[in-house]
């Protein structure tokens, strides 16, 4: 099978484009439990829920800018290269077109390019975002500028010919090479974009995480949902539960709801995506692994590391607590399996899925369903 990118090798983004996609799919069940067989457990994987959409899903992309004006793909195995005009056919169409505008800007802006190996120049990289609703943020990192008059008019410019939904200026004050800033600027619109999952509305701010396929989300939630179960008279509790996106969905069928998140921006979006669903989730600004949940009594508890999986201290936490039930979400099926092997001690696995919300890399969510062995 031929890859439907033009430049597959020198950019590596959907590494496994040249595989039929039912055979991806295969291939990624197979490594899910190639990693539990590694680890001498007694599980099998045997479903996948494939994504709606398998090209143009993605609704999220970070675009480089290098030192000579290329706009583009970072190539691989080279961070100081890019590949100019290269977008990626996983990319939301709208997406695309934003970046050739975006593009056709740097040439004209009259700023000038970073240097990642001399630290010099203004800008740096471009984030476009957009949403299923027709909402699209750009958000433009740049260096500290010596005059801010004239990158914000170029940033006026921009807006007049993309007519994004909102522009965003981030300066990074650093020389790390990141995309993202830690001063933040709404030069248009409200600073924020609006998403709709399975009748839930989240606003995204500039550097919230959300999930990056948003057709392949619905199938995400819906699946969470289904292995919580009837959540009437429990106390659900949401650990690393970032902008809320699984605690809001379900806060209106709990008794109780509560979500812990590290981030500080990310709890402040989820306050107010609840109160943009009118319903009631009491946020913690904490890290897992030092807040004490355990006394909360939750009967329920979703788990959503990080793709480097739980803390050590949280994993004692949990053997610690031993909530009635686990909604484990792993986008590491390798650190689940190592993690799981302390949990079947005192968990029976009642159901497992992945869904698939990577086509054409070898990234894959998988939800498994923990019931404390009686």
């Amino acid at each position: 099978m031929k890859s439907l990118c033009p430049n597959k090798e020198m950019c590596g983004s959907c590494g496994w484009s040249h595989i039929p996609y039912e055979k991806q799919l295969q291939q990624k069940l197979s490594d899910i439990n190639g990693s539990f067989a590694l680890k001498k457990l007694d599980l099998v994987c045997e479903e996948i829920v494939t994504s709606p959409k398998k090209e143009h899903y993605r609704n999220r992309m970070d675009f480089v800018i290098d030192f000579e004006g290329r706009v583009g793909m970072r190539q691989k195995g080279k961070w100081w290269k890019v590949i100019d005009d290269h977008t990626c056919f996983l990319a939301d169409e709208e997406i695309e077109r934003l970046f050739h505008l975006v593009r056709d800007w740097t040439k004209t802006s009259g700023l000038t390019f970073f240097d990642r190996k001399a630290h010099t120049g203004l800008l740096r990289y471009a984030v476009i975002r957009v949403t299923k609703k027709g909402e699209s943020m750009i958000n433009i990192i740049t260096s500290v500028p010596e005059d801010v008059n004239a990158l914000k008019t170029a940033l006026k410019d921009l807006f007049e010919q993309t007519n994004c939904t909102t522009l965003i200026w981030s300066e990074n004050s650093t020389v790390s090479d990141v995309s993202y800033g830690d001063r933040l600027e709404t030069i248009t619109g409200d600073g924020v974009i609006e998403e709709a999952i399975g009748g839930h509305l989240y606003r995204i701010s500039p550097n919230a995480f959300f999930q990056t396929n948003s057709y392949g989300a619905e199938e995400l939630l819906a699946t969470v949902e289904e292995f919580c179960g009837d959540l009437s008279d429990k106390h659900l509790l949401d650990l690393y539960c970032g902008s809320g996106f699984f605690s809001i969905a379900l806060a209106a069928s709990a008794r109780k709801t509560t979500g812990v998140e590290m981030v500080p921006e990310a709890i402040q979006d989820a306050k107010l995506n609840a109160e943009l669903n009118q319903v009631t989730v009491d946020f913690h600004d904490a890290k897992t692994e030092e807040f004490d949940w355990k006394s909360l009594g939750a009967d329920v508890v979703i788990l959503d590391p990080p793709r480097s999986g739980m803390h050590d201290k949280a994993l004692a936490d949990v053997i610690t607590a031993l909530p009635q039930e686990i909604v484990y979400v792993s986008c590491n099926y390798k650190n689940f399996a190592r993690e799981m092997v302390e949990l079947v001690k005192y968990y029976d696995v009642e159901a497992m899925r992945a869904v698939d919300l990577f086509p054409h890399t070898p990234h894959v969510e998988l939800v498994t369903h923990l019931v404390k062995r009686i």
